[in-house]
């Protein structure tokens, strides 16, 4: 058998992390959960056979091996949602970032490698996401209910020509449930920091929609949840799903490395390729006040300027963070000075297979 190292999740790597081996008890196929430590994070990962999630595998197998395959992989991503739900409640004071399903590493020191690779972002979305759930609100609709209404509140609608009769009643109907999802909505957004769509799987479906939320804001969610229940009884039926890891709202790059990210950053943020921790401050608060929404109320991009700047001083941020606790580098920054230039950059990454920092 040839092993990998199944990654599940990245959490933070404090003292003060519970234990959560007793409580998981084990990952796919019943293995072992471990820890791979880089700095102040750490991969949760088990040994899995490299065959268990090559599609190849079962490409000339018959369609008795092919639907057993496919049972197996439901199992294992069952058993990766577990483990991700369960680590959500173990790490709930701290950060927790679920990997996408299927990621694996040769060993342990490849885990490790993808761990230095991307840092700079793992540490942002820790940071960013800390503290938050993603809740999942569903709202559906019987649209054969919906039509007749919408013919009988709009009878200028109907017309002798059939074909033109349904063409302005969907349109009514795709402009209710427009109407309808902003209603929505606005009931919930105020107790969350972000939402991002899903797709629409049925016709019924009029909302697909997760929302990334605070814990101490859950239960206020949950009343909203409860109070437009209530308020479109007989009308829409709902699915709340959730507390879920927040998978909805972070994206690794594992093509881009640390070095490349910072670079992008620092540009954004008008830096020079050495600056104090209060030239970064300066120019992130600068850059704000220039791009922030209430103050360019003609300019539609502003708020994605915005957005790209607060970005970017996150990982500046991050990587400032990084200093910490490496000979040398400790120091010059206790200095009053952070270096961008690429060689230093790397160089404060880089790990030997031990775990120690070669800076």
């Amino acid at each position: 058998m040839q092993e990998k190292k199944f990654i599940y999740a990245v959490i933070e790597n404090y003292a003060e992390t519970p234990p959560f081996a007793a409580a998981l008890k084990g990952g796919i196929d019943s293995a072992l959960l471990e820890t791979v430590c880089y700095r102040d994070i750490a991969a949760v990962v088990s040994a899995i056979d490299a065959r268990r999630l090559d599609p190849n595998v079962s490409g000339q197998a018959s369609s008795a091996q092919n639907e057993e395959t496919q049972e197996r992989l439901k199992a294992d991503l069952l058993k990766y949602q577990q483990v991700n739900s369960l680590l959500l409640e173990q790490t709930r004071h701290s950060g927790m970032l679920p990997l996408r399903f299927g990621l694996t590493a040769r060993d342990k020191q490849e885990v490790e490698r993808v761990l230095e690779l991307v840092y700079i972002q793992l540490r942002t979305y820790l940071d960013r996401l800390k503290g938050k759930v993603e809740l999942v609100v569903q709202a559906s609709w019987n649209l054969h209910n919906i039509l007749p209404g919408i013919a009988r509140d709009h009878p200028e609608l109907l017309s002798a020509d059939p074909l033109q009769t349904g063409k302005k009643l969907f349109e009514a109907a795709e402009a209710k449930r427009k109407k309808l999802v902003q209603t929505l909505h606005d009931k919930l957004s105020p107790f969350a920091t972000d939402f991002s769509e899903g797709p629409r799987k049925a016709e019924e479906m009029i909302l697909n929609r997760s929302y990334l939320v605070a814990r101490e804001e859950e239960p206020l969610f949950d009343e909203a949840i409860n109070s437009l229940g209530n308020q479109f009884e007989g009308m829409l039926s709902f699915r709340y799903i959730g507390p879920l890891p927040v998978y909805s709202f972070f994206n690794i790059e594992l093509n881009q490395g640390n070095f490349a990210l910072l670079d992008r950053a620092r540009k954004t943020l008008q830096l020079p390729e050495k600056a104090t921790w209060t030239q970064i401050k300066t120019a992130y608060r600068k850059l704000i006040l220039i791009h922030h929404p209430d103050r360019n109320h003609d300019s539609p991009e502003a708020a994605q300027r915005c957005k790209e700047v607060l970005e970017a001083y996150e990982r500046v941020s991050a990587y400032c963070q990084s200093f910490q606790g490496v000979q040398g580098v400790a120091k010059r920054s206790q200095q009053g000075e952070f270096s961008f230039v690429q060689d230093e950059v790397e160089k404060i990454f880089i790990a030997d297979h031990k775990g120690a920092l070669l800076a």
